[in-house]
């Protein structure tokens, strides 16, 4: 199965953003929530300045703002503020969602690497690259052109113009190879560790560049996680033998994290190395992540759903073809039911 949860999407509240909203107002599709365990869903769904259907996003309002009128209304609903509100585009009809994280019983606050204090900095030329990076992959999402190739271990967007900068990418991180481990593991600054984390995944692969990934996968910075995780996903997935040497226990830890962008990635990274169906690590999920892949399994859109089905299909010793098809003919309900009684 090659998941597709995470690729075509855009976070529009992510920690670096300075503007409002993306201007091109569409649909809201669906509004979604996980670390809900023990709390009233229903109530927090009705008391949201916003609702599936609604023309979204709301206008003349920033991002920023609209963050606080959610978590204001949703402190009202159950005395206690969201862990995360992510605005994502786009679903298949090119729609926006909403991802809403609850500090619910099924929430566990994510302990993270102290925040690195050196001075080291990518020269201009590099953070250049990173913003045309950002600016090319975002123009292709919110266009429906972000389909992607990562059978090399690093993606290539089938978008000409994402394509030639992930490209110039890969050549700096070969070329600055040393340059890029130290950013990333010695800035104070959280952008450049999080352009550092993304041009390490276009670098040169071995053991060494999996470890420095695995270790910012806990990086303070929503971002710096973000890239890492997504870099140790696409390795996992094009390279089985680098696969075996990522061990599952951070990512675990994600799935029960509060931000989102923690869930959709690592849930990635733990399909694939679930593909061998290895035992000991099903009863390690079961133990210890079953609940937040159950809630991530019932979320709607199926992309992001589809790597906790597969994980759970697993667990539940469905046969791969079988289970494959269940996802794809949307079936989640025979998944799901595997684990009615827990």
């Amino acid at each position: 199965m090659k998941l597709c949860t995470g690729i075509v999407m855009v976070v529009l509240l992510a920690p670096k953003a300075t503007a409002s909203l993306a201007p091109d107002r569409r649909p809201l599709g669906e509004v979604d929530f996980f670390g809900y365990k023990g709390l009233d869903v229903a109530a927090v769904r009705a008391a949201l300045p916003f609702h599936e259907g609604d023309s979204f996003p709301p206008a003349k309002v920033h991002s920023d703002q609209l963050k606080r009128k959610v978590a204001a209304a949703i402190q009202r609903a159950i005395g206690r503020e969201p862990t995360d509100v992510s605005f994502v585009c786009c679903d298949a009809k090119q729609n926006y969602m909403v991802y809403v994280g609850l500090p619910g019983e099924s929430y566990e606050a994510l302990a993270l690497n102290p925040v690195p204090t050196g001075g080291v900095r990518f020269p201009k030329d590099a953070v250049k690259l990173g913003e045309d990076m950002d600016r090319a992959w975002t123009s292709a999402v919110m266009t429906g052109h972000a389909t992607e190739d990562d059978a090399a271990g690093y993606s290539l967007t089938n978008d000409p113009k994402a394509r030639k900068v992930e490209l110039a990418l890969r050549d700096y991180a070969l070329q600055h190879e040393e340059l890029v481990r130290q950013v990333l593991t010695s800035s104070s600054d959280a952008e450049h560790r999080a352009l550092a984390a993304e041009m390490l995944g276009y670098g040169r692969q071995s053991d060494r560049q999996v470890g420095d990934l695995v270790q910012a996968s806990l990086d303070a910075d929503n971002e710096v996680r973000n890239n890492a995780v997504r870099a140790l996903w696409v390795l996992a997935t094009a390279k089985p033998a680098l696969a075996r040497s990522i061990p599952p226990q951070p990512f675990i830890r994600l799935l029960r994290s509060g931000a989102w962008l923690d869930h959709n990635k690592g849930s990635l990274v733990l399909a694939a190395l679930t593909t061998a169906r290895e035992p000991k690590l099903l009863e390690e999920l079961r133990a210890d992540a079953l609940e937040s892949l159950l809630e991530m399994a019932r979320w709607r859109n199926i992309g992001h759903a589809e790597a906790a089905l597969t994980i759970l299909g697993r667990m539940a010793g469905i046969e791969e073809e079988a289970l494959n098809k269940l996802i794809e003919a949307g079936q989640t309900g025979a998944i799901l039911a595997k684990f009615d009684r827990e």
